[in-house]
């Protein structure tokens, strides 16, 4: 009967505890008033990160909802609303690149000291981003389904016609 050794038994019992101190630390990354959208983003992927090289990888379903939690609701309402309610959620890349958009829009809200209806104006341009953002999403999604589909096939008969059009135009340059 073989019983682990006791080093093997601490360092298993070291990953457990590093990957429940990492878990808690990322669910209580908040974005704080003095920190940079840029810094909180890196801070998540960081613990996301070292998760992953503990065996103890999250989805990315984790990474969106963790992202939108940790922002404050009075700044960022607009953009947790519209986030939080697509089926399906975006990829965390995709949830970063919106949520950098929306940055961009609040600090030029901020150097324009803006009125309420430009506020509006502000969100109706989000919503369009975001908008836009599903849609080109969808068709790279069909896109990739197609060239899954065919793409194949495509290829060999585009190169095929590439073969023939050749020979035709040979004898047309002679004339």
């Amino acid at each position: 009967m073989n019983f682990p050794s006791p080093i093997d038994v601490s360092l298993k019992d070291e990953t457990i505890i590093t990957v429940q101190q990492l878990k808690m630390q990322f669910l209580g990354t908040r974005k704080g008033d003095l920190d940079t959208i840029e810094s909180y983003v890196k801070n998540l992927k960081s613990i996301a990160d070292s998760l992953s090289a503990n065996d103890n990888p999250l989805s990315d379903s984790d990474l969106v909802l963790q992202l939108l939690a940790g922002l404050p609701s009075s700044q960022y309402s607009p953009y947790l609303n519209r986030i939080s309610s697509q089926f399906p959620l975006p990829d965390f890349s995709g949830a970063c690149s919106l949520l950098y958009m929306y940055e961009s829009l609040l600090q030029e809200q901020n150097v324009n000291h803006t009125s309420e209806d430009e506020n509006y104006n502000a969100k109706e341009i989000f919503d369009k981003i975001v908008d836009v953002f599903s849609t080109v999403s969808s068709v790279v999604d069909i896109a990739r389904d197609v060239w899954s589909v065919f793409g194949s096939s495509t290829t060999a008969s585009t190169t095929g016609n590439r073969k023939n059009t050749k020979r035709r135009n040979r004898g047309r340059g002679r004339r």
